[in-house]
């Protein structure tokens, strides 16, 4: 999708608030609503009295994050850049307080939204039920206002790419080791799967799906606790293997016609007319 975004409920702390106002990130507000605090610890504050309205809710603040993709976010303005916050803020309910903060210290552009889920009366407004879902949900709807490409799109476009390369090196890699490293060439982890017959498929998965990924889980776990990076190492080496088996495709989703076996056979072809080539030159 041309925009990634992801939410979540958190209770919410002073270095989580600091960690997104943190001036080495090359940060700029972009808009608040319904608050007045002009520093990162006055937003807080403001948050922190409203939410103390309710004793019941535990998580009383939802914590956002947007992210276009990377052709997208360099080129918008502040304007274009405050008219998502807003058009998203309106989409996911938020009524209350909230404010949003533009991060421009990587090459991937990227807003953070903070928003409060109790109302100046002490109810609880927002209902985070399924939320992450409900974010992914919005952020195709703005893509199609914008006229960037859904997640549908660009889906249809990766798996003919696929295709094309798997198709590609089938016809000249001689034996698995280097297929999957022609498949690397290309920007793909390819990864074979294997059950008590023997080999049984495939999962390919975008190598730049898997950075996202991980830069994602990153930016969520420091906005939500305000670690140090140098503390979210191995926390983040464990989710790797287990969120890559959620990413990319099966080689059957790419190609319903495209077999593992049949890669394999074109594979062991290869080889073996390489094989005899070698034996007629000598």
């Amino acid at each position: 999708m041309s925009l990634i975004a992801n939410a979540t409920s958190v209770a919410g702390s002073l270095k989580s608030a600091l960690y997104k106002e943190d001036i080495l990130k090359d940060v700029e507000l972009i808009i608040q609503e319904n608050m007045s605090g002009e520093t990162p610890q006055e937003r807080w504050d403001e948050l922190r009295f409203v939410a103390s309205f309710n004793k019941r809710a535990e998580k009383k603040f939802v914590e956002n994050v947007l992210s276009p993709i990377k052709e997208k976010g360099v080129k918008l303005t502040q304007k274009e850049w405050k008219e998502l916050a807003e058009d998203y803020a309106k989409e996911m309910g938020f009524t209350n307080q909230w404010y949003a903060v533009l991060h421009k210290n990587t090459d991937e552009p990227h807003l953070h939204i903070y928003a409060n889920r109790i109302n100046f009366s002490g109810k609880n407004t927002i209902n985070d039920s399924y939320i992450g879902k409900k974010s992914g949900e919005v952020a195709n709807k703005l893509c199609k206002k914008r006229g960037w490409k859904t997640a549908k799109e660009l889906t249809k476009e990766k798996k003919k790419t696929i295709n094309n390369s798997i198709e590609k090196h089938s016809e000249t890699a001689t034996n698995w080791d280097e297929f999957i490293e022609l498949m690397y060439k290309d920007g793909y982890k390819f990864e074979l799967n294997y059950n008590a017959k023997g080999l049984n498929g495939a999962r390919i998965i975008p190598l730049d799906e898997i950075k996202l990924k991980q830069e994602m889980s990153r930016r969520e776990s420091l906005a939500k606790k305000g670690y140090k990076l140098s503390s979210l190492i191995d926390r983040e080496e464990k989710k790797k293997d287990l969120s890559e088996k959620k990413q990319g495709l099966k080689l059957s989703e790419v190609n319903i016609k495209t077999k593992i076996k049949l890669i394999e056979e074109k594979i062991n072809n290869n080889n073996l007319e390489q094989t005899k080539s070698k034996k007629i030159k000598h």
